[in-house]
């Protein structure tokens, strides 16, 4: 009985120190980013997708993105902004893409500006099939565009290695602050960040 508990006792220690020591590498970055106010000039601004709650009701952390994004598009007149994001609930009756692009409306952006992407289920495929919209709107390859993806503080870590990966070039960031929940949207990206590493190794979108 006595060994089976040290047993247990050192898988435990290990799992823990596991935990802890990962956690001291990676979580750096993403509180660096999460502190940084970010707020860089684009041609095209990405609006990262978040979840629509019910049939059609925008999260709180989509209606801050939107709210951010009004703010960003009134000084930046000339930028065009991709919304971000399809359908991802069975019980859903607008994407994502299309409630921002209506919130977005009502607070008096121009639909002219707003170049919608309504495939996308994952921030992955935001940056995937974003790029596919805005060169073709372009006309140019993404990597000649001046681009920034607008998301969630926490979230801008995370979103940055992701574009890398798909190669947006010294993307710019514009970041907004998340006003409720915030260490547990961290600990959240500690445990997605295992995700986006074994995504990114094996190459997958």
């Amino acid at each position: 009985m006595k060994k089976t508990i040290k047993i247990l006792s050192v898988i435990i220690a290990v799992v823990i120190g596991y935990f802890v020591v990962t956690a001291s590498i990676y979580m750096p970055f993403v509180i660096k980013d999460a502190k940084t106010v970010y707020n860089d000039d684009c041609d095209y601004l990405m609006i990262l997708g978040n979840q629509v709650v019910g049939k059609d009701t925008p999260s709180p952390l989509m209606l801050e993105r939107t709210n951010r994004a009004v703010e960003y598009l009134k000084e930046n007149e000339d930028c065009f902004v991709v919304v971000c994001g399809g359908i991802t609930t069975d019980e859903q009756i607008i994407s994502e893409s299309a409630l921002m692009k209506e919130i977005l409306t009502e607070k008096g952006v121009s639909p002219d500006r707003i170049i919608p992407e309504d495939k996308s289920t994952t921030t992955f495929e935001n940056f995937e099939f974003a790029k596919e919209v805005i060169e073709k709107h372009s006309g140019e390859n993404v990597e000649d565009v001046d681009v920034a993806f607008l998301s969630s503080d926490y979230h801008i870590h995370r979103a940055s290695v992701i574009a890398d990966h798909f190669g947006f070039n010294d993307i710019g960031k514009v970041s907004c602050k998340t006003e409720n929940g915030f260490i547990k949207t961290l600990v959240r990206e500690y445990f997605v960040g295992y995700d986006l590493l074994i995504r990114i190794i094996k190459g997958n979108t």
